[in-house]
């Protein structure tokens, strides 16, 4: 999701991370400059909820904002830090252990080994 709101417009990603562009100017008093970032912030909204299945979105339907949106769905789907330790230490114990088993195609093996490597990266651990 990070790439592809990164790929659609830079800007985008930066309101998901760090909040919607502010206007500070009453409706009628509106630049172009404001009716810009109020666009930049409807286009984040509505990016994120084109991505989501009707059950994520109805997790988020009453967030405020592009970035309240994702905290929840990253909370949802990470965890807390705890819950997402503990996850890596799995992923790592597993990475730890693997090795081929009895049975198992090369296919399979890498499969599985970048199902392992993939999981860590998505969790911020190389």
């Amino acid at each position: 999701m990070e790439y592809f709101l990164q790929g659609f417009d830079f800007q985008i990603w930066s309101i998901v991370e760090e909040g919607d562009l502010l206007v500070t100017n009453e409706k009628d008093k509106w630049t172009e400059d404001d009716r810009n970032k109020i666009s930049l912030n409807c286009k984040a909204k509505s990016i994120l909820c084109c991505a989501l299945s009707k059950k994520e979105f109805n997790h988020v339907s009453a967030c405020k904002s592009t970035m309240e949106m994702w905290e929840k769905l990253r909370i949802t789907y990470e965890g807390t830090n705890k819950v997402k330790e503990t996850r890596i230490d799995i992923l790592v114990t597993q990475y730890e252990d693997f090795q081929m088993q009895p049975g198992e195609f090369i296919t399979q093996m890498f499969s599985r080994f970048t199902d392992i490597t993939n999981g860590l990266a998505g969790l911020g651990k190389s």
